[in-house]
């Protein structure tokens, strides 16, 4: 009868709209007894018809009182359901032949949600850690998937808080997304002088930093002024002189294999020259990223390469 009720959650959940942010009500919550919580019931009945056949003011007193626990049960298993905001939240990022991940934060307004388990399917439902915080953001794996853009299904949350007699779960399309970049392979063609980049090209590195911006991820600490944090309060950064460089690109046109190939050159060339300090642009059909440095830059450009074609 379970099977069946959690076949009919899923359907509901499957009219639902996909969204960003789930809010818990009676709405979405199921409820039902849990296994231990039939054998609880049945042993409820034996108790009444015991006390009913011996007349027994004991065991009629035991048998009331243990099934009020049973309903307040129910009760506060829901109010634990009750309120919980399950919601989206940045894409996940990996390589192929990583496992994804979902990035997803669970929060309650009022009180401490306890006891719950979250997976993509009822069998693969892993406890949560417990967390005094009012919210706490966790990451969903998945199995590996090849590149693009993947998303969520369906999300399994359930509860059976506090003594296990019932069982309280929905089925969320939680909006949640993770890009799979293609696996950097390493090219030939970089070794020889018509690989990546204009490699006839010499690149001059100016030793003179004169342009002052705010400081990015990514960026060395040698170059942040110091005094002007202590003055401030606010990291500013020496950038290179932009007339004293010529960028290298990471081009589309430089390689001639298959598409998933060329692809994976490409990924290795942009993992590369993020090590670097000179700036790098970008280049596929229909898309142009100027020349840039920093971690930013490196993920706009993977993001590029995860979602090409699709």
């Amino acid at each position: 009868m379970f099977f069946s009720l959690d076949k009919l959650s899923k359907w509901l959940s499957s009219k639902s709209p996909r969204k960003k942010r789930f809010i818990l009500s009676q709405r979405n919550i199921y409820i039902f007894p849990s296994s231990f919580g039939f054998c609880f019931l049945v042993l409820l009945l034996l108790m009444l018809l015991t006390a009913i056949n011996y007349q027994s003011s004991l065991i009629y007193l035991l048998t009331f009182f243990l099934g009020s626990i049973f309903f307040l049960s129910i009760w506060a298993c829901f109010l634990n359901f009750s309120g919980l905001i399950v919601e989206a939240m940045e894409p996940g990022r990996c390589f192929e032949n990583e496992l994804i991940h979902y990035n997803y934060r669970i929060s309650k307004s009022k009180g401490l949600p306890l006891s719950l388990k979250v997976g993509l399917n009822k069998e693969n439902a892993e406890s949560l850690p417990f967390s005094l915080q009012a919210c706490t953001d966790l990451v969903l794996l998945a199995e590996k998937s090849s590149r693009g853009s993947h998303k969520i299904k369906r999300v399994y949350v359930e509860t059976r808080f506090p003594f296990g007699l019932v069982l309280a779960w929905t089925w969320l399309k939680l909006d949640a997304e993770c890009l799979v970049y293609p696996s950097p392979v390493y090219s030939l063609a970089n070794s020889s002088p018509s690989g990546q980049g204009d490699k006839n090209i010499e690149f001059m590195s100016s030793d003179e930093l004169n342009d002052l911006r705010a400081y990015q991820q990514g960026d060395s600490t040698s170059r942040v002024l110091w005094k002007k944090y202590a003055a401030k309060d606010e990291l500013i950064v020496r950038d290179h002189d932009n007339g004293s460089y010529s960028p290298e690109w990471v081009d589309w046109d430089h390689y001639s294999d298959p598409t998933e190939i060329r692809l994976k050159y490409l990924c290795f060339d942009v993992c590369q020259l993020s090590e670097g300090l000179n700036p790098y642009g970008f280049k596929l059909p229909g898309l142009l990223i100027a020349p840039d440095m920093g971690e930013l830059h490196k993920q706009k450009c993977l993001d590029a390469l995860a979602l090409f074609d699709q």
